[in-house]
């Protein structure tokens, strides 16, 4: 398995995918901020969003994109495994499915969590030097966002990982990522309005307490779901049930799937 794993490390650090999608997301970060400056410095005092509290409060805001940017980056490293033969070359030097599996699994989060260092910093770095430093949503509101949402997106970018290899098209398992982490949470929370057992479970899947917990971000104020212990430990634990679970189905899943 480890040779596996580092051969998949060879593959992704020397192909141009990961530098690519990494590249392009700095670059909407550093432009982000630099023309919320730029409108800032035309407009005065009139402009209002010439401030680190606006930019951060984009990610502040939004935790479930860190989410979808992990399944973009799973989907984005394994989705041609099964259309150019790559698992089934790989099967067939004797490692199995639930070690394949495993392997796609920490080379893809390795690659998302390099790909976070890098963007996060110049998303930062930029907000620092170019905006104004006020505002309710502060420095860190942002970085104490990273670990709550670091296990929800680990499970998020999984589930892609399981998706798409569970499933003959792309296409199909992309529609399946979207339903499992949006629309069956709406479900189970508007369920949940009328059933007390149901709202228990749907105020643990994160697309229902990030949006409607008491979660307040925006120009006045700044409540975060994971600005208190409890919170933090909720979005902690969610993470790592999610991450169990969508492992577990994946091993299940995979394990006699047909290449």
């Amino acid at each position: 398995m480890m040779n596996y794993i580092k051969s998949e490390f060879y593959r992704v650090s020397h192909s141009r995918g990961i530098y690519c999608l990494t590249a392009i997301l700095v670059i909407l970060s550093f432009l982000l901020n630099a023309v919320l400056a730029w409108f800032g410095r035309m407009d005065g005092k009139s402009f209002r969003y010439d401030t680190t509290s606006y930019s951060y409060s984009n990610l502040v805001a939004n935790p479930m994109l860190f989410c979808v940017m992990g399944a973009v980056i799973g989907i984005f490293l394994y989705e041609g495994n099964r259309k150019y033969g790559n698992l089934k070359n790989t099967i067939a030097f004797g490692i199995s499915r639930t070690k394949v599996f495993a392997g796609e699994c920490i080379v893809a989060t390795v690659s998302a969590v390099f790909s976070l260092i890098i963007v996060i910093s110049v998303y930062i770095i930029s907000a620092v030097i170019f905006l104004e430093h006020t505002g309710p949503v502060n420095l860190m509101d942002l970085l104490t966002e990273i670990p709550a949402v670091f296990f929800i997106a680990v499970a998020s970018l999984i589930s892609g990982i399981v998706c798409i290899e569970a499933f003959e098209k792309a296409s199909t398992g992309i529609i399946i990522w979207v339903t499992i982490w949006f629309i069956i949470p709406k479900i189970f929370f508007y369920l949940g309005l009328r059933f007390d057992m149901i709202r228990n479970i749907a105020m643990w899947m994160p697309d229902n307490f990030f949006g409607v917990n008491g979660m307040v971000v925006n120009m006045s104020q700044s409540i975060t779901a994971w600005g208190t212990a409890e919170g933090m430990a909720k979005c902690l634990m969610s993470g790592i049930i999610g991450t169990v679970v969508f492992s577990l189905l994946g091993v299940i899943l995979l394990r006699k799937r047909e290449l």
